[in-house]
């Protein structure tokens, strides 16, 4: 049986198209949605209810990512469509730290404060008095979340000479330690932390998981480093944070209710206080996105696909 293989992105690997032409007929444009029964996503598409009926003939979502709040899982799974991704795949994943790579590139950036330096720069300025930073050596690393992503970067960390401190209820004592990691409570996580980051999983378990209390009692000169998921932050939360100057500053690579055409920005209170502070870094959800990163898990669901409809 021949199938119609929709992908939804741009610039695609070549190894992956190769894969799925294999199995039948692959397409670029949205208009093939309604005769396709494999959709390929990354971000550039959120797979709604309006989506999926739109696909009659789906049989496959694959999705080169670990989360899935891009997609109505619930709604799929009900429809009978499998739905393909990286999550659970740790195996294959632990060679891939573009998004531990970019934690610690936002980090940098924050506490020297690079991106307003080189804003500073472009104006022609050059008095590097006015833009002194902060050092990593000796400073407190917190990690909320300690599975593979949380690992890496904890690695890193102690590259720069931080203390590294880490919570997350699934990881035991034992084996933070053996990551170079002290095991502590989530109170006592965000008293202490210099930098705080955060590495857990988006489930409907985790959502608001940081609450306004706990920004409350982080220190003044804190960072807060987010590459996982901006629902893991209780809306608004983070904005109150950096207005009271509960903490010094922020960095993110991710926003609540995120469009890939940016149409939430317009709506988005952080993206207008980013505008007019230099304490906030906001990136368009490109922690995984290298290209060595993308067209590796792209080939590796690709080979998904095709296994399943072999097994099928």
């Amino acid at each position: 049986m021949k199938h119609i293989t929709l992908i939804a992105e741009e610039n695609y690997s070549p190894k992956a198209i190769a894969l799925y032409k294999k199995l039948g007929g692959v397409y670029f444009n949205k208009k093939y949605l309604r005769a396709a029964d494999i959709l390929v996503v990354r971000l550039a598409l959120n797979v709604t209810k309006k989506i999926i009926d739109s696909a009659p003939n789906l049989k496959v979502i694959a999705t080169s990512t670990t989360g899935l709040n891009h997609i109505d899982v619930e709604y799929a799974k009900k429809k009978g469509i499998r739905v393909i991704s990286l999550r659970g795949r740790t195996g294959f994943l632990k060679n891939i730290p573009s998004t531990a790579e970019e934690t610690m590139a936002l980090i940098l950036a924050l506490s020297r404060r690079l991106p307003w330096a080189f804003d500073y720069v472009k104006k022609g300025g050059w008095d590097s008095t006015a833009w002194s930073g902060h050092q990593l050596h000796g400073k407190t690393f917190g990690l909320l979340g300690f599975g593979r992503l949380g690992k890496i970067v904890a690695r890193y960390a102690r590259a720069f000479g931080m203390k590294i401190i880490a919570c997350d209820p699934y990881v035991s004592k034992k084996i933070m330690e053996r990551g170079g990691a002290k095991k502590v409570d989530i109170a006592t996580l965000f008293k202490e932390s210099d930098i705080l980051s955060l590495h857990v999983l988006l489930t409907a378990d985790v959502y608001n998981l940081v609450k306004e209390k706990h920004l409350k009692i982080m220190k003044p000169s804190a960072y807060l480093i987010n590459t996982a998921r901006a629902e893991l932050v209780e809306k608004d939360a983070l904005l109150k944070a950096l207005k009271n100057k509960w903490i010094a500053g922020a960095a993110v690579d991710v926003l609540w209710d995120e469009r890939p055409d940016g149409g939430h920005l317009k709506k988005d209170p952080l993206w207008r206080y980013a505008k007019t502070h230099e304490n906030l870094i906001i990136l368009p959800h490109i922690g995984g996105a290298t290209v060595e990163a993308m067209h590796t898990t792209q080939d590796f669901i690709a080979e998904l696909v095709l296994k399943h409809f072999k097994n099928a």
